[in-house]
């Protein structure tokens, strides 16, 4: 499928508006990345339902707990499913302004952005943490699965 590279840039810009409004602890200015009908599950499993929930959840979250705190994040993948749905995997990590992000808080993110209107939103959002023991034991139980299936 070939896809208009002014896309690709515009779905990177609406991260960069996302990242920058939760710096900003602007709570308005991120939820304005998501559709109005978005899904948004947070890396503890919590379904924000909308974009006015997700306004009004990080309203209080950055006036409290993620007050100073900003986003960093790379995109390990973007693939357009068709010319206006495109999935999205990033890895990222918050932290407090100044500070650099922990290896041990990272997270990965997949997202499935619509263009609506001309104008590309978050439809939905989903949070895991990345929990590297947790990752590593289960390789390993594959691995010994695989093991004991060849004898």
């Amino acid at each position: 499928m070939t896809t208009d590279p002014g896309d690709a840039n515009a779905v990177r810009s609406l991260l960069d508006r996302m990242r920058d409004a939760w710096s900003r602890g602007d709570a308005l200015a991120y939820a304005d990345c998501f559709s109005p009908d978005s899904d948004y599950v947070t890396y503890n499993g919590m379904h924000l339902r909308g974009r006015k929930e997700n306004a009004e959840l990080h309203d209080a979250l950055f006036r409290g707990v993620l007050k100073g705190t900003r986003l960093s994040a790379t995109i390990e993948s973007l693939t357009f499913l068709s010319s206006d749905v495109a999935l999205i995997q990033t890895v990222g990590s918050g932290a407090k302004r100044g500070q650099a992000g922990s290896g041990r808080r990272k997270s990965i993110q997949t997202l499935i952005v619509v263009k609506q209107d001309g104008q590309w939103r978050i439809r939905s959002f989903q949070n895991t943490r990345i929990r590297p023991f947790s990752v590593w034991l289960t390789r390993q139980i594959a691995k010994r699965q695989r093991a004991l299936d060849q004898v």
